[in-house]
């Protein structure tokens, strides 16, 4: 936002702002005048919920685990990222419960081949 004096015609610089008032406090540069303006009030920061994914990415593989109550829920380490979604949407619909993670699996036609999850 540039301001010129009523004064003089000069160009105007900033001074400070009252952030409760939005009080704007203005000077010119060559006469000296002050002058005082409101400022709009800004609009709001929307915030936007960030929804936790459960799984990062370490090496190559997608890792799926969960904390709870200080204590990590691990459920394997997946291939692609496709997997690791489809076993997290299956964790949730069961709670998390860490002793249905073979039935979560089985539901999902996921098997261990050579120590590797994939889809069987």
């Amino acid at each position: 936002m540039r301001m010129y004096c009523s004064e003089c015609g000069g160009v105007m610089v900033w001074r400070c702002t009252d952030n409760i008032t939005r009080l704007s406090k203005w000077k010119c540069k060559e006469c000296e005048h002050i002058t005082s303006v409101y400022l709009p009030e800004p609009e709001p920061v929307k915030i936007v919920p960030v929804e936790p994914h459960y799984y990062y990415q370490k090496e190559g593989k997608f890792i799926v685990r969960k904390k709870r109550d200080n204590k990590t829920i691990y459920v394997g380490s997946f291939n692609t990222e496709e997997m690791a979604k489809k076993v997290v949407k299956g964790m949730l619909e069961v709670d998390w419960n860490k002793d249905l993670i073979p039935e979560v699996f089985s539901a999902l036609g996921i098997g261990k081949v050579n120590r590797q999850w994939c889809y069987v």
